[in-house]
């Protein structure tokens, strides 16, 4: 059930970090041209983009959370015995979510209570819809962490290391590519 949930929250996302990067883009391509074409430069579109920016930052990096793409060395975490492991990825996902709730906390803040006072100086709309991505992404980061802790600590129970649930993907991606360079 989790996971489905999280399927369906995964594909919104990334439907919205697409738009969101489309918006950058056109915003981009349009003060392009205004500025260097028109030569009659607009005020808006670097602050669109900016705050564009700043929501497929925080958006996609739910999903990169969910898929394992974050950075993170793990070439001494896999020779620990699968308990040593379990426990490490529970530390660690215990700190993530310690700053993902000081993150939710202080951006809900800065969004609904500071945000409504601000005004965008050039798109001339509250401030509150720039800082929206800080609460909402660090929202979705914790529902994905929540599903890949417990996939983990599943792993971890039936014997497999709860680090390969994360970095699956990474690890086939490797595998794949030794063995093409093999064959070549």
């Amino acid at each position: 059930m989790l996971k489905r949930f999280c399927d369906r929250l995964a594909w919104i996302t990334a439907v919205l970090s697409v738009v969101c990067l489309l918006v950058m883009t056109v915003s981009i391509l349009v003060n392009v041209y205004f500025r260097y074409v028109l030569n009659a430069p607009l005020a808006w579109p670097p602050e669109l983009a900016r705050f564009m920016m700043v929501a497929v930052t925080l958006l996609a990096s739910s999903l990169a959370m969910r898929s394992g793409a974050h950075v993170g060395v793990s070439i001494l975490v896999l020779r620990l015995p699968i308990r040593a492991q379990a426990w490490l990825f529970s530390l660690n996902s215990a700190l993530i979510l310690g700053f993902l709730l000081i993150l939710l906390w202080y951006g809900w803040q800065l969004a609904f209570l500071e945000g409504p006072r601000q005004m965008a100086p050039s798109l001339g709309v509250s401030m509150m819809f720039a800082f929206i991505p800080l609460p909402l992404g660090a929202v979705l980061m914790i529902v994905h962490l929540a599903e890949i802790t417990v996939e983990a600590w599943r792993r971890a129970r039936i014997g497999e290391s709860p680090f390969e649930a994360v970095y699956h993907d990474e690890a086939e991606a490797v595998a794949l590519a030794a063995e093409r360079t093999q064959e070549g």
